[in-house]
């Protein structure tokens, strides 16, 4: 399908590829280094070093030696400048004023091919990274999906936490980190995506001495694949006066056929004050404050998550009503009125991220990284717009599948377990 007149898009020799969006009434613009490898790539004894090296690169390169004279450059840049790890990619991004563009690509250049690893510096992080383990684990809405993803794809690549195991952490020095960066940081793994005013071929001639950096390498080997395991965990924790509930499918991979439907599921289902476990549990019941699904993708699998917080006597009620309400949905189907809401939310949704050079940038890297192609937000629009409800039945009975049903649940007292018998609709 056509992309939009205003994109380019570029592969290099060595297989980097580039894209470039130019907005022409923005004085802004938006640059993102995306690595093709995440947590979920990471071997047994690796675990939790993708996003060790998000956090270490910015410890000192060639051109920025230590933390102060990195923080001296982002902070001339006058924008920002930030990082994340996920289970199937890593990121450093940035946005400023078109003026700083140039230094922007410099220092973000500088954090994939020139990390320099000071012994030191990376004790001191490693502390911090520790410390954000512990917090994670502090924050029952973080920690029950923790539990969730070990056990729904126990056994695979996505069961990873993306902080890696606080054992593990406490290991990783300059060795494992080098290693790790050299192996993965290489031309064919680097997607760069870039929104605003930008032109794209001054834009390629920055990018030109950090290509030449690049090790040519080979694309990372995609994850093993992954397989969906049933099952039902209580952990009990001391402290805490609600009980938090992770449930969830299976869902669509990025690109299977079924994704955009499935996502207005999710929608129906509780993307909203008017959603049918937002009406059915809150509103009729009172039996929490807040409960709604999401869907994540991933390059082959998925889920469909509902999460809920409640007292703990009131646990097994919440999941018996929710699991309810996907049979409901199953068995009779969606109305116009509620399938033609969940579109415009969703398309509302779509327009108002694409709305900044920021958010288009990030819009282009996770067409190219989860579709393969770069469409133009009517081409989006009008995928959502043609789903028939006939289409969201067929794909709640076949993906809701209470056989395969994923149920975690963090701080539940002693009486107060879900049973067996309550994930029965």
């Amino acid at each position: 399908m056509p992309a939009p007149e205003s994109f380019f898009r570029h592969l290099t020799p060595s297989g980097t590829e580039i894209l470039v969006e130019q907005i022409p009434h923005v004085r802004s613009c938006a640059v993102g280094f995306w690595v093709r490898r995440g947590s979920c790539h990471e071997a047994l004894h690796e675990e939790g070093l993708a996003h060790f090296i998000e956090h270490t690169v910015f410890k000192g390169t060639e051109r920025f030696p230590n933390p102060e004279s990195m923080s001296a450059a982002t902070d001339r840049l006058g924008g920002s400048v930030d990082a994340f790890t996920g289970k199937e990619v890593a990121c450093f991004y940035g946005k400023v004023l078109a003026d700083q563009l140039p230094d922007l690509v410099t220092l973000l250049g500088e954090l994939v091919t020139t990390p320099i690893f000071n012994g030191e510096e990376l004790a001191r992080e490693r502390d911090v990274i520790l410390e954000e383990i512990a917090q994670s684990e502090d924050q029952p809405d973080d920690w029950v999906t923790e539990m969730f993803y070990g056990k729904f794809w126990k056994g695979g690549p996505l069961a990873h936490p993306i902080l890696g195991e606080r054992e593990q952490v406490a290991s990783y020095g300059a060795r494992e980190s080098q290693a790790f960066f050299s192996d993965t940081y290489t031309a064919p793994n680097l997607l760069i995506t870039a929104a605003g005013a930008i032109s794209p071929e001054p834009f390629m001639d920055l990018l030109r001495p950090i290509l030449d950096k690049l090790p040519k390498g080979h694309p990372a080997a995609g994850p093993q694949a992954h397989r969906i395991s049933p099952f039902l965990l209580n952990q009990n924790r001391k402290g805490l006066q609600q009980t938090s509930l992770v449930l969830g499918f299976p869902a669509p991979s990025h690109r299977h056929p079924d994704r955009v439907a499935a996502g207005l599921l999710g929608y129906v289902l509780g993307g909203g004050m008017s959603s049918r476990l937002f009406m059915e549990l809150r509103e009729r019941h009172g039996l929490c404050y807040s409960i709604g699904s999401y869907l994540t993708h991933y390059s082959d699998t998925g889920a469909l998550q509902i999460s809920a917080g409640c007292s703990p006597k009131q646990a097994r009620e919440v999941v018996q009503r929710a699991l309810a309400e996907c049979a409901r949905i199953s068995d009779l189907g969606v109305s116009e009125d509620e399938l033609d809401r969940a579109k415009l939310q969703s398309c509302t949704s779509l327009v108002f991220s694409l709305e900044s050079s920021n958010s288009r940038m990030f819009n282009l890297a996770n067409q190219c990284l989860q579709q393969g192609e770069v469409r133009s937000t009517d081409q989006q629009l009008a995928e959502i717009n043609q789903v028939t409800c006939e289409q969201v039945q067929r794909v709640a009975k076949e993906w809701l599948n209470p056989s395969t049903l994923g149920l975690a649940a963090l701080g539940t007292k002693r009486d107060c377990e879900i049973r067996a018998k309550d994930l029965v609709a």
